[in-house]
């Protein structure tokens, strides 16, 4: 679910112990490991998330959420996408696309989307926002593969969210 909110644009409202609230973008809600692992998320101490909040959006006939594992018994996804476009008549006007399973926290590829806006959704112009997207990747000896597969399933999920 992570994957999809980061994708549409969500929000967590949070209160403090004080009571004050405040806002937290949902892809500055997750942190990358870094010299903390143990701290998964930009919570306060002692913060309580009130709601997750969805803006309007222009994509709600046109996204969706692929989930790529080992076996349907395994609840962890090796690579998830969450894709999601609108259009102006056959270009894609705005694009959405995040992922899971390839980093500590889920992964907003703003640069791929961007590649996409004013092109139409067509299998070349999504092979190359999929590169784009996991064009900065470094993969590990054992997890290398999630490159090629995080790349197809940036692709499929574009094509379904589509409509193709």
């Amino acid at each position: 679910m992570c994957v999809a909110l980061n994708a549409l644009d969500a929000r967590v409202r949070v209160r403090g112990p004080d009571g004050r609230e405040r806002q937290i973008v949902f892809d500055e809600f997750h942190r990358l490991a870094g010299n903390t692992p143990q701290i998964d998320t930009n919570l306060l101490p002692d913060e309580l998330i009130l709601s997750i909040d969805l803006p309007k959006s222009p994509y709600s006939s046109h996204s969706c959420y692929l989930k790529v594992r080992d076996r349907a018994s395994y609840a962890f996804a090796l690579v998830s996408v969450a894709a999601a476009v609108a259009f102006d008549g056959p270009n894609i006007s705005r694009a959405r696309l995040s992922l899971g399973g390839v980093d500590h926290k889920p992964w907003r590829a703003q640069s791929a989307e961007q590649m996409l806006i004013g092109k139409p959704l067509i299998l070349e112009n999504l092979k190359l926002a999929a590169d784009e997207a996991l064009s900065q990747a470094q993969p590990h000896k054992f997890n290398e593969f999630k490159v090629d597969m995080a790349k197809r399933a940036i692709v499929r999920a574009f094509l379904i969210a589509g409509g193709s």
